[in-house]
């Protein structure tokens, strides 16, 4: 079975949104993706993300783009936060 890819953009804060699954997004959608997270104040990744989201099992997630100010970011952090997030997401209810 081959693995799944999808691409997400990726906030500082671990909040992320898929892109896109059968294809990366266009550059359009790239750019009004890092506009949106500019207006909120922040910044962030486009990334490729590799494995079943809804699994419990492990994700791998790979930095494509770096999207507003590089500054302020810190990957293993965003990373940290994501898998908080994505086990709230899948945690059995």
């Amino acid at each position: 079975m081959p693995a799944e890819r999808r691409w997400i953009i990726l906030a500082q804060d671990g909040r992320h949104v898929t892109m896109g699954r059968a294809a990366p997004p266009s550059e359009a959608e790239v750019e009004s993706a890092a506009a949106a997270l500019a207006a909120q104040g922040l910044a962030g990744w486009l990334a490729t993300l590799d494995g079943n989201y809804w699994s419990r099992r492990r994700v791998t997630l790979g930095s494509v783009q770096t999207l507003g100010d590089d500054a302020r970011l810190d990957w293993p952090a965003a990373v940290a936060a994501f898998d908080a997030a994505r086990k709230v997401a899948t945690a059995p209810r």
